[in-house]
């Protein structure tokens, strides 16, 4: 049951990080308030994820992975606040959130 809330999420993050991608190379125009909802459920989702895999998964890999997600979105969080925009710490958190995604649910038996 886990394993297919886990599979739900990944994809949900996926779709929202390319809804994310399409707006910020301007193929699609959001409003700002919209474009804040789609960055609010992504960051729900993130720590969603890295939570149930923290709490879930054996793999001490995986665990590590989870590790370094949350705390480059809490780094890349509380920097965004002091210099607004994306940073070196968000471009870490986004690539491995899309990568660990693409591994749970592709890779990972189910």
């Amino acid at each position: 049951m886990i394993k297919n809330i886990s599979k739900i999420c990944s994809f949900l993050l996926l779709f929202l990080f390319a809804v994310l991608a399409l707006n910020e190379f301007q193929i699609m125009n959001y409003s700002a308030d919209l474009k804040k909802i789609f960055y609010f459920l992504t960051l729900i989702l993130i720590m969603f994820s890295s939570v149930t895999t923290l709490l879930t998964n054996k793999s001490g890999f995986f665990k590590f992975v989870s590790v370094v997600i949350m705390l480059a979105l809490v780094a890349g969080g509380i920097i965004s606040i002091l210099k607004p925009g994306l940073n070196i710490s968000l471009y870490v958190c986004i690539i491995l959130t899309v990568v660990y995604s693409l591994v749970d649910m592709f890779y990972k038996v189910a």
